[in-house]
């Protein structure tokens, strides 16, 4: 049974989204004194079961998938004769093709859990290297059905009839009406893609490695650089399987970051912080889907500029000498287009661009506890942080919403 794919690309854009996670608000100035090591140990969780649309609106993150089946599309899964004789019984009995025989719905939900290690190191007093390597944990449920309405029920009764001569034409539709979730996934299948269930998976995701120099650093303010680079360790987007999530983006993207703190009373600090990310050219595997037709298509490799990236962000903080952290903060994130290259149709790239660009507002919320101060003082024996912190999304635009709860450990020998 043809279901005209049910807009079902949603489901990778959407997940695919969750690479491009924001910068976090509580940057800062710091460094390690040379030769001292840190070991932070970060774990990010977050559920996700909402989308918002190229105008901010929040959608169910399946919303494209509440389709209608129509009559034509009933017809045009049929082979050729069979096809041609129910429009004929179709435009016999005064029904239009364009007529919906049901609707399609479906509920996906997900969870992620990214636990990264960052290892760095004191190269001078001035100037830290880091490397992260985050490990995904993720899991997605999905589930779709099938309602027929009354005009099933009319086209069904009118089969029925003895004088149509239709009876084993009507079991034949009735059945695939009432398989119609069936009849799409192996529609799927049959063209390559895995069927619509619940998937999971862990895996590395993309490595960060980055160098911070701090050039400034007085009673009144500090002035850091942040480069690096973000290398393709993590598995990419599989484009056979709908609703996986993918651990990075593919490619190469070198970034660059400056950060300014400006000390205040009280144990008051500020920061604000901008970062650009590069990314650079590669390739991808994908579907070559059009607004018609999403499900048969074949794969290829393209040339692919994935979009670049900016993020800034702003923070208060209170850092008594006895060890509380405490902190809000802003942030600001935004994500270019994706561009595809190669041997395209205009609908193909309009298609695969399409909710490529995005950008979210968000607020964040930190309480922790440290001994740094208090070791340097001579008042604490081992020198650690903890602490936990909560990102809300204040706004968006074609990203999932997906808050973020953070539990952060520094070590420091």
């Amino acid at each position: 049974m043809r279901t005209r794919s049910l807009s079902v690309r949603l489901v990778c854009v959407a997940l695919g989204m969750l690479e491009a996670a924001s910068a976090y608000a509580f940057e800062d100035t710091k460094v390690l004194p040379k030769g001292v090591r840190n070991l932070t140990i970060r774990s990010v969780n977050t559920n996700f079961d909402t989308i918002t649309d190229p105008n901010g609106a929040q959608k169910p993150l399946a919303h494209l998938l509440f389709k209608d089946l129509t009559f034509k599309q009933m017809a045009n899964a049929e082979d050729p004769l069979k096809g041609r004789q129910l429009r004929g019984f179709l435009l016999q009995n005064g029904i239009s093709e364009s007529e919906s025989a049901g609707q399609f719905s479906a509920d996906i939900k997900g969870r992620v859990t990214v636990t990264a290690p960052i290892a760095a190191y004191g190269i001078t007093d001035s100037m830290t290297l880091a490397v992260a390597v985050p490990i995904y944990n993720a899991a997605t449920s999905a589930s779709v059905g099938f309602r027929p309405n009354s005009n099933s029920t009319k086209l069904l009764s009118l089969l029925s009839r003895p004088e149509t001569n239709q009876i084993a034409n009507a079991r034949e539709a009735a059945g695939k009406l009432n398989d119609a979730v069936g009849q799409l996934n192996k529609k799927l299948t049959d063209n390559g893609f895995q069927s619509i269930n619940n998937w999971s998976g862990q895996g590395m995701g993309d490595t960060t490695i980055a160098l911070k120099y701090r050039s400034i650093d007085n009673s009144r303010m500090g002035l850091a650089t942040t480069t690096g680079v973000v290398a393709p360790t993590g598995r990419r987007k599989d484009p056979n399987i709908l609703n996986d999530v993918p651990f990075g983006d593919g490619v190469w993207s070198p970034f660059a970051q400056v950060a300014v703190d400006q000390k205040l009373p009280l144990s008051f600090s500020t920061n604000q912080f901008v970062k650009y990310t590069e990314t650079l050219p590669g390739t991808r595997t994908v579907r070559t889907i059009t607004y018609d037709e999403m499900v048969e298509v074949p794969n290829v490799t393209l040339d692919y500029n994935m979009g670049n990236k900016f993020d800034a962000g702003t923070s208060l903080r209170y850092q008594p000498a006895y060890g509380l952290l405490a902190g809000v903060g802003y942030t600001y994130f935004r994500k270019f287009g994706d561009v595809y290259g190669g041997n395209l149709s205009l609908d193909s790239k309009k298609a695969l661009q399409r909710w490529t660009d995005m950008q979210a507002h968000n607020a964040e919320f930190l309480v922790g506890y440290s001994t740094v101060q208090l070791y340097q003082a001579g008042r604490a024996d081992i020198p650690f942080a903890v602490n936990v912190a909560y990102t809300k999304q204040l706004a968006s635009r074609n990203m999932p919403i997906s808050d973020l709860a953070q539990f952060n450990v520094d070590l420091f020998f």
